[in-house]
């Protein structure tokens, strides 16, 4: 009889495994056991007792002590009348109300519907086991397979992968055992955190001591976790132990210690008149107690050495926790398991505030796109959801639209204070580079700004140090992401500090309160950059801007100048006037970026020794300066679309600079010579029909190569090595040296026919793109070229083929060639082994392709004549096929089961072969407008990833579907059969977008 004193928590066992071990015991039980004791889940296993038809007293009272039995049917469970017995035993625990067990069922390759009703594979083996049975103990068998495969329960045949299952079972587990305290269920994702950091906890290990790191950046959730955390893991601690540190000021160090001490050790021991006389307290009362410690919002390093100095301090099994916004401070603890709270995805924010704002987890309809704009506004912060989640609730549709608003304008208080608490800790420089990026540089690699900041500020320290306090974020590529509402958190902190002076502030970008410090005069030596928008979208209300030729004069400090004033639609309109000109622009500036200046040069006084970057587009200047100036600092100038500017300065002293851009500068007669930059990368003289010298050193002076575009210019031949580049028919550089060239852009050069004759050196290039050459009939020998990576020949309409050299470019990457309609064959006997995206859309004289290499991924062959479809079994690597259009394609492609996007629209398919079940990671099949498509196979229902099918527009296809004996042999597909897309306006929706993007694919 079942014992009704066993309660829960009492339980010797959290779980019993119900099996038949011929099947599961060395496969799936085996992984599933491990991956439930990573979780600490107690689970009974049966070694040593030998299984006979009676069900041994042991099993018995291991069933009535375990929280939760898993029941594997299998295809001989139903063969073992011990397995019978023991499921019966399950069953008598499950309905019994004392006991209340909890029963997963699992089906490991068994139909439920068959162990539920005991038919098929699995009915034929239960009834040959009951063959001389009694009757009752049959009735009893019946009972127990009929209730238990009726239980919730998991099918492996419908997951994706039987690794994902297991873990999909140990975490359903997991969460019924250790379900989370009240007051932490409704929050949106929080049981994955959970999760991920219990794992780390490694809380299976008896003996182990073990620290990890909570860490994120300030309003992220990281205590709300912590705080959840120790909720759900205190009933395995008697003594634990949750501290939040609190800053403290005070020359007595001695004394906040022991205070520290004394309150980690009233709260473990429950002790509260207990006396610290001593350091090393903590280590002495507790090195043989299994303690929790959780320690929380950290930010002092003598705070974990006094309080958690080593793991060893502490009795085996013991767990300590460290929640932190400073990455550094874990790792000078030596917490080398960290655990990074990272930003929720848009799908989890939108469920976070409307959690808080309607008490579920969408909006209703007429909130969707308001609720989407919050939680953009929010940046997805799980603070920022919060607060303004809250703040809502109940609120009209008049009222969030108001809020709105106020939130695109400034940051909310609440918000504010807790995000603020993380920039008083930093050091004044560090806070300095903090304004710096909120300001301007989010978003900048980390290069350029050094290049602005200089080698003198220890960039590389100070940019570590935001990364490890989590008020950036420096991703893989060397960028830099700060969050949008620590961006608002500098400028509110900025505006706080200018007292309501627009002129003593760091930065400005207010558009009205720039200009009144220009109108006024009003500016100081505290203003270090300056972003005016004065474009006729900006939010200024009047038609012109008049600047006094002063308005610069008091800012001595001034480094970064940025005066934006054009429309997109009419780049050359400018609002801004300078009447008398200007008198002095400061020479601290590192950055002056003018469009449409209306100035003819620039003050006569004015420095540009600190200048590193340049940049006045569409401007009326006739010349920047007289004489040389030092520019050593110089790494741009931009001064594309000057029409008149007649010369650019004298740049020898430009020792570092890395692009230079003067094209559409139509009346640029001379270049200046010399120019000595070895970091020259780019240099674009792009429609400077007038300009006639070109230095021959240019071509000698970088060691990495130079990117140099002079399509449509009408040079003499004085330039090097592209002597007939003023009539463009033929190619044919003499002097230039190939060596160094690293893009070759030729695009929409009509007249090209041919490049050059034999063989160049073109060790260095990686990119080639002539498409649009019309006329263009063949490309050169490019066998040279081994780091070719990028080759775009689209709308070349005269190409017939590629020569067979192509093989040589074990480096390309892309191959574009869409829409080149003379293209016939391409080169056999290749394999280009990088190769991985390759576009032939509308080759319409392309009949064959062949297999050019076993790396492609993407392969686009929409619109060709292609009638017999290649073996693509070979290209084990292709994800992404399309062959949309192709009219004379009558066979379903027997292609890499690895494909995930197969488009066959408007093709003479005629039927779904049984195949197509091979496909087990087929996400996307779009045959719409295959009129001859008759059969499909009912195998398509086994593909269990598949999430879009569009069979619009296919004359029998129907009638396939509602086919009578079809339909019979998928009574449990019918959530799959509603994905079948038999209507245009079912699928319109979804492919619009599929076909705007065709031209990427």
């Amino acid at each position: 009889m079942a014992s009704s004193s066993s309660s829960p928590s009492s339980r010797r066992y959290d779980v019993f495994p119900s099996f038949s071990g011929v099947d599961v015991r060395k496969t799936f039980l085996s992984h599933l056991i491990e991956a439930l004791d990573r979780r600490s889940i107690n689970t009974f296993m049966d070694h040593g007792i030998v299984r006979s038809c009676i069900i041994a007293d042991e099993l018995i009272t291991a069933i009535r002590e375990a929280r939760i039995s898993i029941v594997i049917f299998s295809e001989n469970y139903a063969s073992s009348t011990w397995c019978l017995n023991e499921l019966v035993e399950i069953h008598k625990c499950h309905k019994d109300k004392d006991l209340d067990q909890m029963v997963i069922p699992v089906f490991y390759g068994v139909d439920p519907s068959h162990v539920r009703k005991q038919i098929g594979g699995f009915g034929d083996v239960f009834k040959k086991t009951c063959e001389d049975k009694p009757e009752d103990q049959k009735q009893r068998w019946v009972k127990a397979l009929t209730d238990i495969s009726n239980l919730a329960g998991e099918d492996l045949r419908n997951g994706p992968s039987e690794a994902a299952m297991v873990v999909k079972i140990a975490n359903d587990v997991s969460n019924k055992l250790f379900p989370l305290p009240k007051g932490f269920g409704d929050l949106v994702g929080i049981e994955d955190h959970i999760e991920a950091i219990k794992l780390k906890l490694c809380l299976e290990s008896k003996e182990a001591r073990i620290m990890v790191g909570i860490w994120g950046q300030s309003g992220i959730g990281k205590s709300t976790i912590g705080r959840a955390l120790f909720s759900q893991l205190s009933s395995q601690f008697h003594h634990r132990a949750f501290i939040t540190y609190k800053s403290t000021s005070g020359s007595d160090v001695s004394g906040m210690k022991l205070s520290w001490e004394k309150e980690l050790l009233s709260e473990i021991l429950g002790q509260k008149d207990i006396k610290i006389e001593h350091f090393g307290v903590v280590e002495q009362r507790l090195k043989h107690k299994k303690v929790l410690i959780l320690l929380d919002d950290v930010d002092n390093l003598e705070f974990l050495r006094t309080l958690v100095g080593k793991a060893e301090w502490f009795g085996s099994g013991s767990r300590i926790i460290v929640i932190t916004q400073d990455r550094q401070l874990l790792k000078a603890h030596e917490i080398d398991l960290i655990y990074e709270v990272k930003l929720p995805s848009q799908g989890l924010a939108l469920k976070m505030i409307c959690q808080y704002a309607f008490g579920k987890y969408s909006p209703p309809d007429d909130f969707k796109e308001l609720a989407f704009e919050v939680a953009k506004l929010a940046g997805n912060l799980p603070l920022g959801l919060s607060v303004l989640g809250s703040s809502l609730k109940r609120r009209s549709k008049e009222e969030w639209m108001e809020m709105l608003a106020e939130l695109q304008n400034g940051l909310n208080r609440d918000i504010m204070k807790t995000l603020r608490v993380s920039y008083v800790r930093l050091d004044p420089k560090d806070q300095d580079i903090f304004h710096y990026i909120a300001w301007l540089f989010n978003g900048w690699k980390v290069k350029s700004i050094k290049d602005f900041l200089g080698d003198g500020v220890n960039v590389n320290i100070r940019l570590k140090t935001l990364d490890d306090k989590s008020l950036i974020r420096l991703t893989p590529n060397d960028t830099i992401e700060m969050h949008n509402l620590l961006q608002k958190l500098a400028t509110e902190i900025d505006r706080e500090e200018s007292n309501g002076n627009p002129g003593k502030r760091r930065f400005l970008e207010n558009a009205e309160e720039i200009l009144d410090v220009f109108t006024d005069n009003t500016g100081t030596e505290k203003l270090l950059g300056i972003h005016f928008s004065a474009s006729s979208d900006s939010q200024i209300d009047k038609p012109f801007i008049s600047i006094d030729e002063n308005s610069f004069q008091g800012m001595l400090n001034l480094q970064y100048l940025k005066i934006h004033d054009h429309s997109w639609w009419q780049p050359r309109e400018t609002r801004m006037r300078l009447p008398n000109g200007l008198v002095y622009l400061p020479r601290k500036l590192k950055w002056l970026w003018w469009d449409n200046c209306p100035l003819k040069r620039l003050p006569s006084n004015f420095k540009a020794e600190y200048l590193v970057e340049l940049r006045m587009v569409n401007s009326d200047l006739e010349k920047l300066w007289n004489g040389t100036q030092l520019l050593g600092s110089l790494k741009k100038m931009i001064l594309r679309n000057s029409k008149y500017l007649k010369e650019i300065p004298d740049l020898s002293y430009a020792m570092n600079l890395e692009r230079l851009d003067i094209s559409d500068c139509e009346v640029l007669e001379s270049f200046p010579s010399p120019l000595n930059s070895e970091s020259l990368e780019y240099l674009d003289l792009l429609r400077c029909p007038k300009l006639r010298n070109f230095p021959e050193t240019i071509m000698q002076i970088s060691p990495y190569g130079i990117d140099i575009d002079v399509a449509d210019c009408l040079w003499n031949k004085s330039l090097p090595g592209l002597d007939y580049l003023d009539c463009l028919r033929r190619c044919n550089p003499s002097k230039f040296l190939p060596e160094h060239l690293v893009n070759l852009k030729l695009r929409g050069n009509n007249m090209l026919e041919k490049l050059w004759e034999g063989v160049q050196s073109l060790g260095k290039l990686e990119r080639m793109d002539l498409s649009e050459c019309e006329n263009l009939i063949e490309i050169p020998d490019l066998s040279k070229a081994t780091n070719l990576v990028n080759l775009n020949l689209s709308n070349c309409k005269s190409l017939v083929t590629l020569p067979s050299t192509i093989g040589n470019h074990q480096k390309l990457y892309t191959l574009e060639m869409k829409e080149c309609t003379g293209l016939k064959v391409l080169p056999m006997d290749v394999n280009l082994s990088s190769l991985h995206t390759v576009n032939l859309k509308g080759c319409s004289s392309l009949r064959f392709f062949p297999q050019i290499s076993k790396s492609i991924a993407v392969l686009n062959l929409d619109d060709t004549a292609i009638e017999e479809v290649p073996c693509f079994e070979n290209f084990s690597r292709l994800i992404v096929l399309s062959m949309r259009g192709c009219k004379s394609l009558r066979r379903f492609p027997q292609i890499s089961t690895s494909i995930q996007e197969l488009n066959l629209a408007d093709t003479a398919i005629e039927q779904v072969p049984c195949f197509i079940e091979n496909f087990s990671k087929l996400k996307i099949l779009n045959m719409s407008g295959c009129k001859k498509l008759k059969n499909i196979s009912p195998n398509i229902f086994r593909l269990t990833w598949l999430k879009k099918v569009d069979f619009t527009d296919c004359g029998g296809v129907i009638s396939a579907l509602s086919d009578s004996t079809v339909v019979a042999t998928m009574d449990d597909h019918y959530e799959k059969i509603e994905k079948m897309r038999t209507r245009d306006d079912d699928v319109e929706d979804d492919y619009n977008e599929d076909d705007e993007n065709e031209d990427e694919l």
